[in-house]
């Protein structure tokens, strides 16, 4: 199915070819063409059309992109999507989204969501990035829980659905992603493990053989900090 003639025109029109990013991510999203005289380029519902253009960014994103701790300033104004740069930041990833589908397809009311609080996500989560299939463990096995911890997470807004590129999800309220978020632990127990209060959380909600997320020696892609989650025994022994 080809791209409809009219986001072709928006493409042409933001110097857009076939070679980008931009191009490929709108063709594998097999946008239906519009009907005579429709107010929107492409035949979808806009939230069908989302989901779809959301789905294939992913895609391309999980054999391309990286996710990286801040994002270079030729992501911004669609970089990503043109071409400019491999790696950005989780905003990036999603304000490069927000601007395929409002400037190249005509979605427009696309607004930003954001968490600036510290939590873990639920477990299963599978990254846009393919080589970092989580930064917490309950021992060595990043990829056995999926989990993400987060200081801070950013999406888009459409309709009062939640779009995050980061994981191909959406949801409708911050809860449905936090697993637990995390408090600032006691600062007896920061000191009996010699530990910055920035290394050592208290979980909000304790898992079954966890209570606390403590960081790790071991460093993800990109030098990304990684987090084991362990009880206050446990940690105490590793503290030794």
């Amino acid at each position: 199915m080809a791209i409809p003639a009219q986001i072709q025109l928006r493409l042409a029109a933001n110097a857009i070819n076939n070679g980008m990013p931009a191009w490929t991510i709108i063709d594998n999203a097999r946008l239906l063409p519009p009907a005579p005289v429709a107010a929107l380029p492409f035949g979808d519902q806009p939230a069908a059309a989302m989901t779809k253009l959301m789905t294939s960014f992913y895609n391309f994103g999980r054999t391309r992109w990286t996710w990286t701790q801040s994002s270079p300033p030729t992501a911004a104004n669609g970089g990503l999507v043109k071409g400019l740069t491999n790696n950005c930041a989780c905003g990036s990833f999603n304000l490069n989204f927000k601007w395929l589908a409002e400037t190249l397809c005509g979605i427009n009311g696309i607004t930003q969501g954001q968490d600036t609080g510290q939590f873990l996500t639920v477990p299963g989560g599978v990254c846009i990035d393919s080589k970092w299939p989580g930064n917490v463990c309950s021992d060595k096995a990043f990829a056995q829980l999926k989990v993400f911890k987060f200081h801070g997470h950013w999406w888009v807004v459409y309709g009062g659905v939640n779009y995050d590129t980061c994981f191909n999800n959406t949801f409708h309220a911050i809860q449905d992603i936090i697993w637990t978020k995390l408090l600032q632990a006691d600062a007896r127990l920061l000191a009996e493990c010699h530990l910055p209060n920035n290394q050592l959380f208290k979980l909000e909600k304790p898992l079954p053989n966890a209570d606390h997320l403590v960081q790790t020696q071991q460093f993800g892609p990109n030098n990304w900090p990684s987090w084991q989650l362990v009880n206050r025994q446990q940690l105490k022994l590793l503290r030794r």
